[in-house]
Formats: C-alpha cells, structure tokens, sequence
C-alpha cells in the first residue's frame, strides 16, 4: 500500500549539529533515542551556504533561497537607504543587525498559511519583531532585552509563562577556566525549557506545521569543544575529567527530550536539521594584518596612529595582554557578565590599540568585516570613505586579493591555506547580490577561523585560540523519519536550500518555481512520489522586506549581546 505525506511536519532545529559527535554519541550509549531514530530514517549531511554564519544559514533554511535574494549575509547588513543613517564613530559602516523585517523571501511559515495550513514556530533565529501568520510564534535570541512584544498572538507568551516561568531566549554564560559550571548550568536549564514548552505546543494539536530552534548545541561547542577533544590544543585533563562527563550529560539529556518530542509527534514526518555543523578550531587568522602586510590596507600617519603601531610592532595587542591577564588570574577578555562591560573594553581596545579607525582610508583598497572570511573593496561611491573607482580598477583589485589568497601557503604545513575563494556573484544570484562582501572564502583547513571580532586583534596573521574553542563547518545534519521516509537510508551530501521544497511537498503543497533548491527524492519512500508526484507553481517569494531598521537602542542592544558570545566586534 503506497505511503501518504502526513499533513503534519515537526522540524527540531538543532543549532550546530554535526554528524562528527551525534554519531559518536549515538553509537557509544549517549543518545540511545538518536541511534534508534536513525535507524528508522533518512540521513544525511546538509551543506550549509557560505558564510556558515547561523543568521544566514537558517534565513535560507526557510526560504530555500539563497543569500542574494534573502540578502542576509552576517549578523550586521548594510542596506542600502537605512545604513547611512546608522554611521557614527561607533558603527563607520553604518552596520544594522538583522531583523525579521530586514530579511526577505516568503518562508515556509507564510507559504503553509495561504494554503490555510497553521505553523507553530519557536525560537527560530531572525524572526524578531514577530509576524502575523496563521498560528503562532514567539521570536528567538535576537530579542532587544527587555522586550515583551516577542510573541504572536497576543497572549501566547502570557500563556505559556503562567505553566513554565519566565521565557528563557537568551544563553548569556561564557567559557572561563572559573565559569566552565556557569555555562553548563545554563546550558541544562534552557534546553529544559524549550522541551518542556516545545511539548506543550505541540500537545495543543492545532498545528500543521511545526518548528522549535533549540540554540543550546551550537553554544555548547562553541565555548566547551575542547572539554570533549583530548587533541585540542586548549584541552586540560584536569578540566576535561571534572567536567566532560557533565557535558555529555547534556547531550543525554537532549537525546531524552528529542526522544519524548518524537514520540508525542505521533504520525507526523519529523526533521531534525542544523544549520550548520561544528569542529574544533585550532588557529585564529587575522585578515586585516595580512591586508596590511599585503599592501592593501593602508594606515594613517598621525602621531596617535604611529604610537599604536609601535606598540604593535612590539607585540604589546590585545591577544597579549589577554594571555597575560589570564595566566596573572586577573580579568578574562570574554566577559561572562554585562555585555556592557564587554563594550567598555571594546571602546578602550579601540582607544589604545590599532583598529579600523586607525585606517587611511585615501590609500586602502581594501578591508575585512565578519567572520569566515569576508573583504570588502574600499569601493567610491559605496563606502564612505571609498577610493577605488568602479569598473576595472575595481575587478583588478578584487581580481589580485582572490588570486593572493589562492597562492597563500599554511606556514605550518605549506599546503594551501584557502583552497575555496570566491567573487561574490560565483555564488549568490539576486537583488540583494551587491550587499554582500566582495570576496568570500574559506580555509582549507576549518580548524584556521577567520576572525572578526577585533580589527587588529595580533600582530601575527595567524595565531593559537583563545575563548571558543570549536567553530562552525559547512556540514551540519538531516534526519527525515515518518511515514515518508525511507527506513535506515544513508544518502549522500544534501543543500540545506533543499530542506523548504522538501517540507512543502510533505505538507502536500505546491513548491514555488523560485526556490533555488529541490525536493529531497532520494530520503522519501519510492510509492510516496509514484502516489502524488511533485507539482510546482509560480509564486512571488520576493519582494516581503519591509526595511524596518529598530530603533537605535534596540540595535545597540543586540549588538552588545552578539559581542557578548563572540559573533560581532
């Protein structure tokens, strides 16, 4: 008897999970539900965009566009017609970070609904100020502290705070050799709460399609990998033996909850997907110094400036004096506490150290914002500053940098240190396409992260972590079981642009024309296709950005908190 789609679909976002420890986890007794999960569906890796940064990759996740027509590239975007009020000595850039209304392309939420179909959806990423739709929705983490307008309908957010206590969006804890059981602490209660209010969602029944974000995995490996990878650098016995077992603890206890989520979804299909995967990093690499070692960026010549660069010549920046003030026990760079403390020190790094206010702007041609690898010309007529002219001078500049960057060598291996380098029209397609930076690239070896968070954070290109010690990777996990899945199937490497079509066929819609990934045939059971073939439609998925920046302090609270966990500088 053919297998029908089930009209209902539950998504549990797992932020950051790879295959490289659930499989681990899964086989040697941590996650007992995940092995038995697996084992009754469909697997496998989900290639993210690039850059793997959580606000990009999830915006694809539910709009199966890509970033250059969703036009969400980093945290902070430059939009045009909004940035330029945003520039201050604070913002040069006139940087805005993301929000719900800034992000466009119709995701599947909205799609789901004009066919009368109701969403529940939780804690997603970039959803913040909520939309109206049918069903409900409360915003995820980059909700302006303080706010209470975080959730649609009204009433919802008071309904379910009355059963679990105040709404818990934030993971605010950071790694420390004396906070390692703060973070851990957090971690446990959090992930409590989302399962718990996950569950009650879900038990009200009246949903189509449903999906909760659980943020939890991503911070758990950024600031505490090394507890569990005996070859990190960063990696203490001492440490390792006090709090490695709790760690995996947490993972237990994220496998009972998944466990109890999949058995109360009855006969819906179920994916577990993550945005994008994990690994240890090694190495930071600075690329505003290698653009200055370059020739490409260029610094002033005031006495403030030549001050600094004595300094830095010297050794004397900021990764120094970090080190030192942790091996003295006296203060951490990384504040767990008051992302207002962590802004303070931001603008007195700025004060005595070299930063990108310390930059000729006359003679650069170039320079890097964001992590994973981003440069920007320093283009007339786009940055305020800008001194190359568009057209040709413009293509031979950008044109030098990629091939640089090719030709670079790993001084430690002398293999190639980038083997993926891009203009960035060789990988998005859309309006929003000149928004984007205009070089992106990836190390060839993911353990090396580009660093964002400091303008000139060594004066060494590359140079040992400190703070996090795992990072994103390119490939994150899928896991489709129900009805329409095939049973135990390990398939090969997915896009993660393939999960909204995907998710459209089983609630038994349409898919849009315009979504630049495809339905996922070979995770789904041969009888369901043969039973109702895919059928596609001409459907408007642009055009949804109304362009609403927030106000000042909102933005600047949500650029606090993102350099509070080491997303932004």
């Amino acid at each position: 008897m053919a297998s029908t789609p089930s009209p209902r679909v539950l998504i549990l976002g797992l932020d950051g999970s790879t295959w490289d420890l659930f499989s681990k986890f899964a086989g040697d007794g941590t996650m007992p539900n995940l092995a038995s999960l697996l084992e009754r569906g469909a697997s496998s890796d989900l290639v993210t965009v690039v850059p793997p940064v959580t606000a990009t990759s999830w915006t694809t996740f539910f709009t199966g566009l890509n970033p250059g027509k969703h036009g969400v590239f980093e945290f902070l975007l430059r939009r045009k017609g909004l940035s330029e009020g945003a520039v201050s000595d604070r913002n040069p850039f006139g940087e805005i970070p993301v929000n719900s209304t800034l992000r466009d392309g119709l995701p599947i939420w909205q799609i789901a609904g004009r066919s009368g179909l109701k969403s529940v959806v939780l804690n997603a990423p970039i959803t913040y100020p909520p939309e109206q739709l049918a069903g409900s929705m409360v915003s995820g983490f980059l909700t302006p502290v303080g706010k209470r307008d975080f959730a649609y309908p009204p009433g919802v957010l008071e309904e379910i705070e009355q059963r679990f206590g105040p709404y818990k969006l934030y993971h605010r804890q950071v790694y420390s050799k004396r906070g390692v059981g703060n973070v851990l602490d957090e971690l446990f209660d959090v992930l409590d709460y989302n399962i718990k209010v996950t569950r009650y969602m879900m038990g009200k029944g009246d949903w189509n399609l449903f999906f909760s974000h659980f943020w939890g995995t991503d911070r758990a490996q950024h600031e505490l990998w090394h507890l569990l990878d005996e070859n990190h650098p960063r990696y203490d016995s001492r440490e390792g033996a006090e709090f490695g077992p709790r760690l995996r603890r947490f993972y237990r206890e994220l496998d009972k909850g998944l466990g109890e989520i999949a058995d109360d979804a009855g006969d819906a299909n179920i994916l577990m997907v993550s945005d994008h995967g994990f690994g240890p990093i090694h190495r930071f690499l600075a690329f505003n110094v290698w653009l200055h070692e370059q020739g490409y960026l260029k610094l002033k010549r005031d006495a403030g400036t030549r001050l600094k660069k004595a300094a830095y010549d010297m050794g004397l920046t900021p990764v120094f004096f970090y080190r030192l003030s942790m091996a003295l026990g006296l203060a951490r760079l990384r504040l767990s506490g008051g992302f207002h403390s962590r802004q303070k020190m931001q603008m007195l790094l700025d004060r005595f150290f070299l930063s990108l206010s310390n930059v000729d702007w006359t003679r650069t041609r170039a320079y890097s914002r964001g992590n994973y690898g981003q440069i920007y010309v320093n283009l007339k007529g786009r940055e305020p500053h800008g001194c190359v002219e568009a057209g040709e001078e413009y293509e031979k500049v950008r044109a030098l940098i990629k091939n640089d960057l090719l030709a670079f060598r790993d001084p430690l291996t002398g293999g190639k240190m980038f083997d993926k380098v891009y203009l960035r029209e060789e990988i998005y397609e859309g309006p929003y396409v000149d928004e984007a930076p205009d070089i992106v690239f990836l190390p060839a070896d993911m353990r090396n992260k580009a660093l964002g968070t400091l303008d000139f954070t060594s004066n060494r290109f590359s140079f040992p972590v400190y703070g996090n010690s795992g990072d994103h990777r390119m490939e994150g996990i899928f896991l489709g079981l129900g009805p329409a899945f095939r049973e135990g199937a390990r398939l090969g490497p997915r896009s993660i642009l393939d999960v909204a079509p995907t998710v459209l066929y089983l609630l038994g819609l349409k898919v849009p024309r315009g979504m630049d990934g495809k339905l996922m045939e070979d995770a789904l059971v041969p009888e369901t296709l043969a039973g109702r073939p895919v059928e596609y439609c001409d459907m408007e998925l642009m055009g949804n950005a109304s362009g609403g920046a927030l106000s000042v302090e909102d933005s600047e609270d949500i650029r606090r908190r993102l350099e509070g966990i080491g997303y932004v500088g």
